[in-house]
């Protein structure tokens, strides 16, 4: 058993980040993220907000956040982490975020569209093709003729994690990259880097101790992490069996066959992973991409 929490599994992440006892790693990890902002205002306290957007009517989808918080300095903040790609992830990211500007929309003449700034940060445990060479992804809304920023009303920042290069604590020359150095090896550290220079990552240590945990909560964290690890096992085994399908057949088409046939089982894999682990058939089917049917059927024909 490692002896901190892992932040890339559910539990860990948002026990980090997305409780109250511990917004002050959130607002630290914000405001290192952001120091370099044009206009940045530090943010002294924030707010977490009902993590769940409800659908306007029923077809449209259901969106729940791992972290939806407003800052005293009015900005809304959306912080994920996945780790899997999916098809169209940055339209999906959009949309997520998009839900977050209309639902602060009021009926009446008298609202004028004043809505608070929304930034979406997402962890990224993959790398995303065509992306390979940038371990953070600004994107805003800019002038195209200028690159002059139109608006900060809507921010996206990606941040890919296997292509943090910092290999060693004195490698880490800023906030941000101490954040980072700890995040992404935090899972097989011993001790917590930094500590000695900033009370905050000694208090992540003690917080993030897994010795340090309630008996229920190391029951809610050791299930997370076997889902995690069995789906990151799944992923891989099912990459390998789509590419070693392709190997045998030998051509252009039975190469594009066994990666097909390959995405396809590690879709049902892991729906049938989240399945055991009490999801809904709506959320997994958006999850994996798969009909709502679909998933029915799979956990159905699993029973």
């Amino acid at each position: 058993m490692a002896h901190f929490i892992n932040p890339f599994v559910d539990f860990g992440f948002k026990y980090i980040f997305g409780r109250e006892e511990s917004k002050i790693f959130l607002i630290d990890f914000l405001n290192q993220l952001l120091r370099n902002e044009p206009n940045f205002s530090e943010i002294v306290d924030l707010e977490y907000l009902d993590k769940e957007q409800s659908r306007s009517d029923r077809h449209e989808r259901g969106i729940i956040y791992d972290i939806h918080c407003r800052t005293s300095n009015g900005k809304r903040f959306i912080v994920e982490m996945q780790n899997q790609g999916q098809p169209y992830f940055f339209d999906r990211i959009i949309y997520y975020s998009s839900r977050g500007v209309v639902e602060q929309g009021r009926v009446g003449a008298d609202w004028e569209f004043d809505y608070l700034p929304v930034y979406c940060v997402s962890f990224m445990n993959f790398v995303l093709k065509g992306y390979e060479d940038q371990f953070r992804i600004d994107v805003g809304l800019c002038n195209l003729k200028t690159g002059q920023l139109f608006t900060d009303k809507q921010r996206y920042i990606f941040i890919q994690t296997p292509l943090f290069d910092k290999k060693n604590p004195e490698d880490c020359k800023t906030g941000f990259d101490k954040w980072m150095y700890n995040i992404i090896n935090m899972p097989t550290m011993d001790t917590i880097a930094f500590t000695e220079e900033k009370y905050l990552f000694d208090k992540l240590a003690k917080v993030t101790s897994y010795a340090s945990l309630s008996r229920e909560e190391k029951r809610a964290y050791d299930a997370d992490l076997k889902a995690y690890r069995d789906i990151r096992g799944q992923l891989k085994y099912s990459r390998m069996e789509g590419i070693e399908e392709g190997r045998k057949e030998g051509r252009v088409e039975g190469r594009k066959e066994g990666r097909q046939e390959g995405r396809q089982e590690e879709k049902i894999s892991l729906a049938k992973a989240l399945a055991e682990k009490g999801m809904s058939a709506e959320f997994i089917a958006d999850v994996v991409k798969l009909t709502v049917d679909n998933v029915r059927q799979i956990i159905d024909n699993k029973k």
